[in-house]
């Protein structure tokens, strides 16, 4: 069940599709019709309204307290030269925005709301036969940010030692998701994800401009970053653009690195 921290995520999150806008409206008892941008500005109006009426300062402070207690760093955006040619597409995907452990939160919800879409009874949809299913992307995504997050803790900590890379196809063979439920592999991602955040929120902007090694050759913090953000807002978008679409009931729902 969506709770208001959901609702707060989609609204600061520029990459919200209709669908979650239209579902945080729906949990904060507001008008839910309208396009894109005008559901969006509506849940900002309404978030500012309550965040203004909240006292700063409360025992037990609710979600729209916490978000104030620490905010994360704006990381900035990498240049060419600071990644791999192969990663420029992922990383232009990723807005430029003043918190981004927050941006990453808000991302996650984003993949949830996608994931809620297809539900266990089409986990194992594939939009073509030697496509990953949506169960595979989902731990396609955690077995990625987890190699990506200890790269970028590598970076974090200025420590040179080079890194070997990795096959990302491979791990999804190996891994077998398509043995456990996607709610299992949704809640081992959204645990990968929140030491992600926690790694991006004790960090230093200045941290993120070490160069670190990794394969034939080597990446910068910054660069990493933009590239878990990336990453997923590239599967989302396959999942929205390629699985959606194919749904059987496709028309009635909500909605609709391996280049999978």
């Amino acid at each position: 069940m969506p709770h208001l921290d959901d609702a707060i995520r989609y609204a600061e999150d520029p990459n919200t599709g209709e669908p979650e806008l239209r579902r945080a409206c729906e949990i904060l008892g507001i008008a839910a019709d309208g396009e894109r941008e005008a559901l969006r500005e509506r849940l900002r109006a309404h978030l500012d309204t309550l965040q203004a009426q909240r006292p700063v300062v409360c025992l037990n402070p609710g979600p729209l307290a916490r978000r104030s207690v620490r905010a994360g760093p704006a990381v900035p955006r990498p240049g060419t030269d600071e990644h791999s040619e192969v990663f420029a597409a992922e990383i232009a995907l990723v807005p430029d925005v003043p918190d981004f452990a927050a941006m990453l939160a808000a991302q996650l919800d984003v993949t949830k709301a996608l994931v809620a879409t297809f539900g266990e009874a089409h986990a194992g949809m594939r939009y073509a036969g030697d496509k990953w299913s949506v169960r595979e992307v989902i731990g396609h995504l955690a077995d990625c940010e987890r190699v990506l997050s200890y790269r970028l803790l590598r970076a974090l900590r200025a420590d040179a030692t080079p890194l070997p890379g990795f096959d990302a196809n491979a791990y999804v063979v190996e891994a077998k998701f398509e043995s456990r439920t996607l709610a299992e592999v949704m809640a081992e991602f959204a645990a990968v994800r929140a030491g992600t955040v926690a790694l991006v929120l004790g960090a230093e902007p200045e941290q993120f401009a070490f160069r670190l090694p990794v394969g034939k050759g080597s990446i910068t913090g910054r660069a990493l970053a933009y590239l878990i953000a990336g990453h997923e807002r590239h599967h989302q978008q396959l999942l929205r653009e390629r699985y959606l679409v194919v749904l059987p009931d496709a028309g009635g729902r909500e909605g609709g690195t391996g280049g999978r």
